[in-house]
C-alpha cells in the first residue's frame, strides 16, 4: 500500500523546504536558502512505520509548484491522493486569500475532507511565537504555525496526520 499527499500552496512559502524534511531527505529546515522554484511538481518517497501496517508503507509527497502557470497540471498531481498538506506564509497577508482557493480547488473540488488536509502557516525565517489563528475557512482543519526551528514537531505533527490518513485508507 502507498499514500499520495500533496504539498500545495502559493509560491515561496517554504513546501520544497518542508517536503525535504518530512521525506527524510534533510535533516531540518535550512533558513536563507536562495529561491529555487519548483517546475511543475516533484514527487519524494519514504518509507513511514504505521501503527498496526503488516509492514512499511510507502508515503510519496507531490510538491507542486505554487507558479499559476502549471494550474493545467494540477487535476493529474491531485489524481488519486489520500491527502493534502497546504503551506502558506501567514505574514503575507493576500496569501490568507489564496490559501482559501487552494484548498477549494485541492480539497472541496476533488471530494477530499477537512480531516485529509493539514495546514502549516509557515514563517520561512522564524520569529513570531504569538497565538496563531488560522482563517476561519480552517476552523475543522488541523492547522499549525510552523518555523524551521520547530521543524521537529512540525515533522511529529505530519507523521500523525499520515497514521489517521493510512487508517482512513483502511477502513474503505
Amino acid at each position: 500500500m502507498h499514500l499520495k499527499i500533496c504539498v500545495v500552496g502559493p509560491k515561496q512559502t517554504g513546501k520544497t523546504a518542508i517536503s525535504n524534511f518530512l521525506a527524510g531527505q534533510t535533516s531540518g529546515i535550512v533558513e536563507g536558502k536562495q529561491y529555487d522554484p519548483t517546475a511543475g511538481v516533484r514527487i519524494l518517497e519514504y518509507e513511514a512505520n504505521i501503527p498496526g501496517s503488516s509492514g512499511p508503507v510507502n508515503v510519496e509527497l507531490w510538491d507542486a509548484s505554487g507558479d499559476h502557470s502549471y494550474e493545467g497540471c494540477w487535476r493529474a498531481i491531485m489524481n488519486e491522493a489520500d491527502g493534502v498538506l497546504l503551506v502558506y506564509n501567514p505574514d503575507a497577508p493576500a496569501q490568507d486569500q489564496q490559501i482559501g482557493d487552494w484548498f477549494e480547488f485541492f480539497v472541496r473540488k476533488n471530494n477530499l475532507r477537512e480531516d485529509q488536509c493539514m495546514v502549516f502557516a509557515h514563517r520561512m525565517h522564524g520569529g513570531g511565537n504569538e497565538k496563531f489563528r488560522p482563517p476561519p475557512l480552517f476552523s475543522k482543519v488541523n492547522s499549525s504555525l510552523t518555523t524551521p526551528q520547530t521543524a521537529n514537531d512540525m515533522k511529529g505533527m505530519f507523521d500523525n496526520f499520515v497514521n489517521e490518513l493510512y487508517a482512513m485508507r483502511q477502513r474503505k
